[in-house]
């Protein structure tokens, strides 16, 4: 699926400075322990929450072809981890300011859900990555994100990543997964300068998903 640290108060500032005072609060009280940058990581959780093993997160390289080709094929998301820096904060906001202008095209097939829980963007950027290919992976419904996609069928992004903070088992999945890195996890509350997001195909659109961002980018 393409590889996949977590919550900084750059990364995740605009988010928190748009929302109303009842959600900025249960930003700062809900904090989940950050998934470590490293595919056994990222598969533990993903196969606790309902992926098949026959599908899996994988290390990329780089971009250059003889790279890529060490990807198995069948990719149908990535996930990226960057350093927050005030330069990526000043380019989101021009970003936001562009398309609320021009407009831009969205499937109403795409999930996608905003980040109210700190230090949780390397287990969005999971969900994301899963819940958009959930039909091509065979994600039961049974399972745990299953029933959490069911949860939120319909609803916005906003009450999509509230939905998630009250996620009992995705959270439980998030912290088992997050201790048993090849490093140290950081305290929940811990503040750590990089950040994740997801790239994904839907409906014949590559989107960019970032629960920091006011909306998915196509």
């Amino acid at each position: 699926m393409g590889q996949v640290m977590d919550h900084c108060a750059m990364c995740s500032g605009e988010t928190v400075a748009n929302e109303s005072s009842e959600v900025q609060a249960k930003m700062r009280r809900v904090c989940w322990v950050p998934l470590e940058s490293n595919p056994e990581v990222l598969n533990g959780f993903a196969w606790k929450v309902g992926l098949p093993k026959t599908w899996g997160f994988v290390d990329m390289y780089g971009l250059d072809p003889e790279l890529l080709a060490m990807v198995p094929p069948g990719c149908c998301a990535v996930t990226l981890l960057s350093q927050c820096s005030p330069a990526i904060a000043k380019f989101k906001e021009g970003q936001r300011k562009r398309i609320e202008v021009e407009g831009q095209k969205i499937s109403p097939d795409l999930v996608y859900l905003k980040q109210y829980v700190g230090n949780a963007c390397g287990t969005i950027a999971c969900i994301h990555s899963l819940a958009n290919s959930a039909e091509l992976v065979g994600l039961p419904s049974s399972s745990h994100l299953g029933r959490y996609l069911a949860s939120i069928a319909g609803k916005s992004p906003e009450s999509a990543g509230e939905m998630l903070a009250e996620a009992a088992d995705l959270h439980q999945a998030s912290e088992a997964c997050a201790v048993g890195g090849q490093t140290s996890a950081p305290a929940a509350t811990a503040r750590v300068d990089h950040h994740f997001i997801a790239f994904v195909e839907r409906g014949g659109g590559i989107y960019e998903l970032d629960g920091g961002k006011a909306f998915a980018v196509n």
